[in-house]
């Protein structure tokens, strides 16, 4: 039996995205985003699961939407927490690979390539996100000018800053988060993460301060999660702490590995257990998940696979573009209608769409996110260009002299 929220259809299609992306198609997807000697190919190949995760999760919301025109979290509890624990991995992401940073780097990295690595590699495709909703909210609005232009400049100004605003209309069209998605802002928690590193780098100078701060700081934010209200950014915090906890985890136990059948069997166990009866404070047991996943657990290799590794290299596109394609999807009426019509239509959308968007994210990586990041490589060697010309530049003044 098959119905609008049913877990199993989302499984199956997520095995036949696979299929397709094993396909030489997407071989141009195999290249990761910012290529380095020190990656974990099991965190690479979860990205990609995490972005599908948030991409079903509003699938589910945007039928609720189109059905009862009510923008919230769908009925049923999987896909509700499908996309808050794909967002709650993203962050212990971040946290455990910037963190190891510090900590491999005694407290002194490359800070103009680190934070202008951040700017290119988040900003290019950001921008052109925004562009899709500003052409949308335009035939939303009738290209007609609802409001002064001050104010308009205003507000593409704020949503021209990478995430670090909140979201807010455009041009008085109030529905934009249905556009986004409203998956922009975690986007100010990551660069509120990355102006932290300069405070946590203070510690990271010192092996043993580096290694016990995270985890003595996670359990002091957990004690004040459990006796006060849980907010979003306290929250947020601790989902940064966990990862950056792994990462103190793994540089105090290098040699530590949880490869092989009995890491994958206790991951499920912790994933389906969080899912299906989620405990008081979930975050810890998905930080025991994600700490096993970084020492090598990979559900029976499935991580480790090319095309989950390719999902993974292009999840930045995934997730920041999965609205405006649902968003598109929604605005045409044969597809609205067969959404609509039965469960096993509502499938079949959400397969034709998950298939364009990974398409479409994976041209996007090609063209948007990979030029971006080369270009910031670019202009962080610049000196060296212009150093490489100076022997021309001698060359033609020495000729202007003689003539």
């Amino acid at each position: 039996m098959i119905g609008y929220y049913s877990v199993w259809p989302s499984f199956l299609e997520i095995g036949l995205l696979l299929a397709c992306v094993a396909t030489p198609l997407f071989r141009s997807a195999d290249s990761p985003p910012i290529p380095s000697t020190g990656r974990i190919d099991t965190l690479d190949g979860l990205r990609g699961f995490l972005a599908l995760s948030v991409f079903f999760h509003h699938a589910a919301v945007y039928q609720q939407y189109l059905r009862y025109h009510v923008w919230d979290l769908p009925p049923i509890g999987v896909y509700s927490l499908a996309g808050q624990f794909g967002v709650s991995m993203f962050f212990m992401i971040t946290g455990y690979l910037f963190y190891s940073q510090l900590l491999k780097a005694k407290g002194s990295p490359n800070w103009k390539r680190l934070y202008v690595g951040r700017v290119f590699r988040i900003l290019p495709l950001y921008w052109f996100a925004i562009a899709l909703v500003l052409i949308a909210v335009a035939f939303q609005t009738g290209w007609r000018l609802n409001e002064p232009p001050r104010q308009l400049l205003s507000e593409l100004a704020k949503w021209s800053a990478g995430g670090i605003f909140e979201e807010s209309p455009i041009n008085h069209y109030d529905h934009v988060t249905q556009i986004t998605a409203d998956v922009t802002w975690t986007l100010g928690y990551e660069w509120r993460f990355y102006l932290a590193l300069l405070a946590l780098a203070i510690p990271a100078r010192w092996r043993w301060s580096g290694i016990v701060l995270p985890p003595v700081l996670l359990g002091l934010v957990i004690l004040h999660q459990s006796f006060g209200q849980s907010t979003k950014p306290w929250m947020c915090t601790a989902l940064f702490l966990i990862g950056m906890s792994t990462a103190s985890f793994r540089a105090a136990f290098p040699d530590f590995n949880f490869k092989g059948i009995p890491g994958s069997l206790l991951v499920i166990a912790l994933l389906v257990w969080t899912f299906f009866n989620p405990p008081s404070f979930p975050i810890v047991v998905l930080g025991e998940a994600f700490l096993l996943i970084s020492c090598g657990a990979d559900l029976f290799g499935l991580l480790r696979w090319r095309p989950a590794r390719r999902l993974g290299n292009v999840s930045y596109g995934i997730y920041l573009l999965q609205g405006p394609v649902l968003a598109f999807g929604a605005s045409i009426a044969a597809i609205r209608d067969l959404d609509l019509r039965s469960p096993v239509g509502h499938w079949a959308v959400t397969m034709i769409e998950a298939i364009f968007l990974v398409s479409f994210a994976t041209c996007a990586h090609v063209w948007i996110e990979r030029k971006g990041i080369d270009f910031g490589r670019r202009l962080l060697s610049g000196q060296h260009a212009l150093r490489n010309f100076t022997p021309i530049f001698g060359r033609l003044r020495k000729a202007k002299v003689s003539t």
